[in-house]
């Protein structure tokens, strides 16, 4: 079976558990540079600050990168759509269990 996905729904987009999972990423990546790995200039850091910086980090990446996938819905509800471009296809085989 064929499928074709016509449209990305931009508010499943923003409320679904995909700005979660980046939020999860953002904060292992933060830890990584914040606390991880030397950095002579957040040596003077104390412990709340460097903590405080991983949660303005994970925030801040978690609204840019949800923002850029709104985008990227966006463009392609207008590339298939409107122009009546093709959509990404999946072809999806049924698998029956005994």
């Amino acid at each position: 079976m064929k499928l074709e996905v016509r449209n990305i729904s931009v508010g499943s987009l923003v409320t679904s558990s995909v700005p979660l999972v980046i939020f999860c990423l953002a904060i292992l990546g933060g830890v990584v540079t914040f606390m991880v790995v030397p950095n002579i200039q957040l040596a003077s850091m104390s412990f709340l600050q460097k903590m405080l910086s991983v949660g303005l980090y994970a925030l801040l990446y978690v609204v840019i990168s949800t923002a850029v996938l709104v985008f990227a819905a966006f463009v392609y509800n207008i590339l298939t759509g409107v122009l009546g471009l093709r959509g990404v296809t999946f072809d999806i085989e049924e698998v029956h269990h005994d």
